[in-house]
């Protein structure tokens, strides 16, 4: 049977500072709808997996039940495309990977080139920053304010139309 390696960061959830991992249920869907057909292999990008376990059985997503193994960032890679090293690595192990799935679109460029069939996971309510609910929404410092008003300020002054007077003839 093909292997699917599924990125958990972008396709099953996503990491937010006040609610810590919370689940993208799109995402979760995609998952348990590509068990009926792959052995599941979860890519993370944490560099310990205890957690990222915990949260794939709180999700019902038990090992070996749903997924056959965990791959995890090691402490010494760098920024490079973890999802593509994985999937690398499954091949080097003896895995038919069939299938590589990721939120991530240079990870999906980096595994296509390397020749492994690819998913692109977008689900629209998380990919642009302002609808994420993780968005830091911090205001807007008070230099930036008096800026903006100075600068409007400046352009009525000099806008002709407030400043001319109409000449009687």
């Amino acid at each position: 049977m093909a292997t699917a390696l599924i990125s958990v960061e972008g396709v099953l959830g996503e990491h937010s500072q006040i609610h810590g991992f919370y689940p993208i249920p799109d995402g979760l869907r995609l998952a348990r709808a590509i068990h009926s057909t792959f052995q599941v292999v979860f890519s993370t990008l944490q560099d310990d997996p205890t957690g990222t376990e915990f949260w794939l059985r709180m999700n019902g997503m038990a090992r070996p039940s749903f997924y056959e193994e965990l791959v995890h960032r090691q402490r010494t890679d760098l920024d490079e495309d973890i999802i593509a090293k994985h999937a690398q690595a499954l091949r080097a192990g003896g895995a038919d990977v069939g299938m590589v799935i990721s939120g991530d679109p240079e990870g999906i460029l980096a595994v296509t080139e390397l020749g492994f069939p690819s998913l692109l996971f977008v689900n629209p309510s998380y990919r642009w920053a302002e609808y994420r609910p993780d968005r830091k929404r911090l205001p807007r410092p008070w230099q930036d304010i008096d800026d903006e008003v100075t600068r409007q300020r400046v352009l009525k002054a000099s806008d002709p139309r407030l400043n001319n007077t109409e000449e009687s003839a």
